[in-house]
């Protein structure tokens, strides 16, 4: 379930980017986020009973969350989909456990060890190589990139948020709420901004299965898979396992015949790695010595 979670995650970069061309990034985030909306209320009435009950001050928790981490975050990926390719956007992401670290240090007081910060450092060489595929003189960051790296800083502060201010909610009723309200948020802003309803009509069969697919997997079975495989599995284990989120989208990206150069591919082994040492993971065999 672990391992299909981060397929999930992974190809939805593919995804975002093969309709990046054809739906603007509200419409595409606000179409994606129905569908999720409708699936996770469908799954929470099929059980009958909530996790908890919740309280008028987990409210004014769960509204900000669900506006920073599904609202923010979606649209800049859709946004940055537009102007960066798959694979830059999924190690940009990439970064986002050591950026949840830095917020860490600021939030919850956590402290850091000299291999997590060298772990954070490999992981930026990594994404500048990725970034600028090896053109080191140019130095030049694609708007993609950048706002990729939005959406990998609203990301961070949603999951350290979440961790300060929610950790008393079931993660399964967190998610479906923080779901929930940036959907409507997301609908609201499509409707006020955009035509929605124009763009959704002259859309192409491919497109809104492509978004289906986002909704149904990227959205709520890749989060279900994830939360029983921590249960089984443990975060440690899980962690680990989220580094292969790249990894997929790489994989995926050369089934369609997208082929990185070989500076990216370099930034894609830095990445990991520093990602891996970040998080202190350690083989069994070195964990004793």
């Amino acid at each position: 379930m672990v391992i299909a979670s981060t397929f999930f995650w992974g190809s939805n970069f593919n995804a975002g980017h093969a309709v990046a061309g054809d739906v603007t990034p509200l419409t595409a985030a606000a179409e994606r986020f129905a569908i999720a909306l409708v699936l996770f209320w469908a799954i929470r009435f099929s059980f009958g009973k909530a996790e908890s009950q919740l309280s008028l001050r987990d409210a004014f928790i769960l509204v900000p969350l669900g506006v920073i981490g599904v609202f923010g975050f979606n649209y800049a990926f859709f946004t940055a989909l537009h102007t960066t390719s798959a694979l830059n956007a999924a190690l940009i992401m990439a970064l986002s456990p050591m950026v949840s670290t830095l917020l860490s240090i600021l939030m919850l007081n956590v402290k850091v060890r000299l291999y997590q910060y060298i772990g954070m450092l490999i992981a930026f060489v990594g994404v500048t190589c990725v970034i600028t595929g090896g053109h080191f003189n140019l130095l030049h960051t694609a708007i993609g990139d950048a706002w990729m790296l939005v959406a990998c800083g609203v990301w961070s502060l949603y999951s350290v948020g979440s961790k300060k201010y929610a950790s008393h909610i079931p993660s399964l009723q967190f998610a479906r709420w923080t779901v929930s309200i940036g959907a409507i948020a997301l609908i609201v802003a499509s409707l006020l901004i955009e035509k929605p309803l124009a763009i959704v009509g002259h859309l192409s069969l491919q497109t809104h299965a492509i978004l289906m697919y986002m909704g149904v997997c990227g959205s709520v079975l890749a989060y279900i898979y994830w939360l029983k495989g921590v249960f089984f599995l443990g975060p440690e284990k899980s962690a680990i396992a989220f580094n292969l989120v790249p990894v997929f989208t790489l994989l995926v990206s050369l089934a369609f015949g997208s082929i990185p150069n070989i500076v990216q591919v370099l930034g894609l082994i830095l990445v990991l790695v520093g990602v891996i040492i970040s998080t202190g993971w350690k083989p069994k065999g070195l964990a004793r010595t």
